[in-house]
């Protein structure tokens, strides 16, 4: 090659591996820290206007003071909120407020906030303290552009989220008497940690990982549990979503949302995530459900390695779980590519470390099986399996 070509060759590398790594670099830098984070989907329903959504969430570590990230993705609309308010939740599952926690959430000095399609934004930040596992409640005040045909939120939130007529924002529980069973519009609240804090885990993934089957307003996925291990030193970031592939986009599952490939959203839901310094890549059971190759499958979680590795985010590979039945499940040839798969996982030099799912929680009587201890279904886990899953992690794995 010649000089001149090779030189521009190497600049442009070097532009790509900058470009890369800024985003997590340039928020951690700042002093904030995920503390709680979810995947945007495209929602195809319900509409909101001239309402209040009030969504729980569950910080995994706590903060002097957070900022809350709101997210227009997927609408069809710009969307323009009224008012956004947060305040210390009473209960988990429960509209109340911890008296006297109301703050008011404000964007450049302002109240109210438009949000174009396609875009993001973060919150100024906002007095309050929240202290490791203490749910806050997040109010948005949808005045424009909540009903188009398409909005952005998480479907399956595992828990209840409230909404009421008009401006609530602060409010008492009274006024909120629907419910949803969805985060919109919020995917991410940060928080301005302690010393102790080294930084956040992003764990992407599928159902198993967005918490299928745990308990209602529980807080006990396989992430949650690993939050309370870790005793709040890194925020653990759930980008789980059901029936996620890692090569595939999918629209025909999962309520009205949609289920954006790993390779296609794991800028957004992995690099660009505050303080992001690991990432658990624990994908891959839905491809292989739709007679995926080993060699393909491998091919995307390496593509996925190394975007992270530019962006100097260090990955543990999690090993994918069992999928057998008596009928209707993995097929043996799919249960092959399920032992090449996690083969590759376990030894291959790329990662820098391993959670052995598969070995978590597989019967060892019949290792192509969940171990039926461990079952909400054949697929999925049950919390005793979500939790057997977080406690085969090794903590040493996060310096």
């Amino acid at each position: 090659m010649p000089k001149t070509s090779r030189l521009v060759y190497l600049l442009s590398v070097l532009v790509i591996l900058v470009g890369v790594a800024s985003p997590a670099a340039a928020q951690a830098s700042a002093g904030w820290t995920g503390a709680w984070s979810t995947s945007p989907q495209r929602e195809a329903g319900p509409t909101f206007a001239a309402q209040t959504l009030r969504m729980l969430v569950h910080p995994t570590i706590g903060g002097s003071s957070l900022r809350v990230r709101l997210s227009n993705t997927f609408g069809e609309a710009d969307v323009t909120f009224g008012a956004v308010g947060v305040a210390r939740a009473a209960a988990s599952g429960a509209a109340g407020l911890v008296a006297g926690t109301q703050r008011r959430v404000t964007f450049h000095g302002r109240a109210a906030v438009t949000i174009r399609t396609g875009e993001s934004v973060f919150s100024d930040p906002v007095p309050l303290s929240v202290a490791y596992g203490q749910d806050l409640a997040v109010d948005v005040y949808v005045t424009a552009g909540g009903d188009a045909a398409a909005i952005t939120g998480h479907d399956a939130a595992q828990g209840t989220q409230f909404v009421a007529a008009g401006n609530q924002a602060g409010a008492g529980s009274a006024a909120f008497t629907g419910y949803v069973n969805s985060w919109f519009w919020l995917d991410g609240v940060d928080v301005r940690p302690g010393p102790a804090v080294r930084g956040s885990i992003v764990a992407l993934g599928d159902s198993i990982t967005d918490g299928a089957y745990t308990t209602w307003n529980g807080n006990d996925r396989w992430t949650d549990v690993l939050g309370a291990r870790l005793g709040g030193r890194y925020g653990v970031l759930n980008q789980g979503i059901g029936g996620n592939q890692v090569l595939t986009d999918r629209t025909d599952c999962c309520g009205a949302g949609t289920s954006i490939s790993g390779l296609k959203r794991e800028k957004a839901d992995v690099r660009e995530q505050t303080g992001a310094r690991y990432l658990i890549l624990a994908d891959g059971i839905n491809d292989i459900g739709y007679n995926a190759t080993a060699p393909d499958l491998i091919a995307g979680l390496r593509t996925i390695t190394a975007r992270a590795h530019h962006a100097g985010i260090r990955v543990i590979g999690a090993t994918i779980t069992p999928y057998g039945c008596d009928s209707g499940c993995f097929t043996p040839a799919q249960e092959a590519t399920r032992q090449t798969v996690n083969a590759w996982v376990r030894s291959t030099p790329e990662l820098d470390g391993v959670a052995d799912f598969d070995a978590a929680i597989r019967d060892p009587q019949l290792p192509s099986q969940v171990l039926p201890a461990y079952q909400a279904d054949h697929l999925h886990p049950n919390i005793a399996g979500q939790r057997a899953m977080a406690n085969a992690i090794d903590l040493g794995l996060f310096r």
